[in-house]
């Protein structure tokens, strides 16, 4: 299988989540990772339940961003764990942090002081904020980033309270545009010989994934509204309640409601601005009603027999454990368990949804058990 990133050396001096995540794809495409840890570990071989044996062993959280690399526990305060990372910088094409900015200059690790003793080094630093706002030095973690970029104001039930994301999602997306600007980096210093800083601040990752929302309240000055599992510009858009548990059905053109409109007895020539996306959100509750009224009737897989049929994207509502365990070989192809030689056992893992030439991009490490 290609690996297009297999002559990189990556430094990981990155914990928790966005940092760890975006080296582990990277040692999925290739590249050989060495994470350095503080000592006691990363915080996340802490974070539990659930634990590998009940309450004790390797946590799911590390487990899920740490595949395909080495690791070491280095104290970084010391002279002595400074000059180990030194060694190692000698020979490294990268080095991602996710220090505060504060932490970073007490260590020396900047990266105005790292370019100047490693010219050749690229350079990824994750924070809560960028360096050059006046929030650079408050510590972030995805949590209190949903909270500040007002991911929480636009999730949750209308009448309800700002929720959280099921998961770290700030965390996801700060990680890919790492990886994403690190791979540019590299790609800029084969062709010029000069290395890049990337910065990617959880903030400014949250903000770019508000998309649409965002580019709506920057059009109309408008705050944007919660709509629990509706969509504020498409109508329908939403989960249903059947007989015998919900559905979700995405209508997203005007010829799949028409026929959506049959099957649910509308007439379409009393109610012509329905044709229309935008006389369905204008009469969004009156056609919302009208549709729940229609799949109470009916059960789960009646209506997902007639989507199915219609192209009308629809899917039941599922549960995780459904989803990974139950029905994984109809809907994905993305469990890949690695061979972890500490335990003598296979481990059940997720890998890269990144396909290359067909093949799944999953570093054939898996994540690094704590030094005894």
């Amino acid at each position: 299988m290609a690996k297009p990133l297999s002559r990189f050396k990556v430094v990981d001096l990155s914990c928790v989540l966005a940092g760890p995540f975006s080296t582990q794809l990277l040692a999925d495409l290739g590249a050989e990772v060495q994470k350095l840890e503080p000592p006691g570990g990363d915080p996340t071989r802490g974070w539990g339940p659930p634990f590998e044996h009940g309450d004790s062993g390797e946590s799911a959280y590390f487990r899920c961003a740490n595949r395909g690399k080495r690791t070491r526990e280095v104290d970084l305060h010391t002279d002595e764990g400074r000059a180990l990372l030194f060694d190692l910088l000698k020979e490294a094409d990268v080095l991602v942090e996710n220090f505060r900015q504060d932490a970073a200059d007490r260590l020396g690790l900047t990266w105005k002081r790292l370019h100047a003793r490693f010219p050749k080094l690229v350079m990824a630093s994750v924070r809560g904020f960028a360096s050059d706002v006046a929030a650079s030095r408050r510590a972030g973690y995805d949590f209190i980033l949903q909270a500040e970029s007002g991911w929480m104001a636009i999730t949750g039930e209308t009448e309800g309270r700002p929720m959280k994301a099921g998961v770290a999602l700030v965390d996801v997306l700060a990680g890919l545009y790492c990886a994403n600007g690190i791979q540019a980096a590299l790609l800029h210093r084969e062709r010029t010989g000069e290395a890049l800083h990337v910065e990617v601040p959880l903030m400014e990752a949250a903000l770019a994934g508000l998309v649409n929302v965002a580019a709506g309240a920057l059009m109309t000055g408008q705050p944007p509204q919660r709509y629990g599992n509706a969509h504020p510009q498409i109508v329908p858009y939403q989960t249903f309640r059947c007989r015998d548990g919900e559905v979700a059905i995405g209508v997203g053109t005007d010829r799949q409601f028409e026929v959506l409109a049959l099957w649910l007895g509308l007439d379409l020539e009393t109610r012509p601005a329905w044709r229309r996306n935008r006389g369905r959100v204008q009469d969004r509750h009156e056609l919302v009603a009208l549709i729940e009224a229609r799949t109470q009737a009916a059960t789960v897989e009646e209506i997902l027999s007639f989507c199915e049929a219609n192209a009308i994207p629809a899917s039941r509502v599922r549960s995780v454990d459904e989803v990974l365990f139950r029905e994984g070989g109809r809907l994905h192809n993305l469990l890949q368990p690695l061979y972890d030689e500490a335990v003598g056992a296979m481990i059940p893992l997720l890998a890269s949804p990144l396909l290359l030439d067909g093949e799944r991009a999953c570093a054939p490490l898996p994540p690094p058990r704590r030094a005894p």
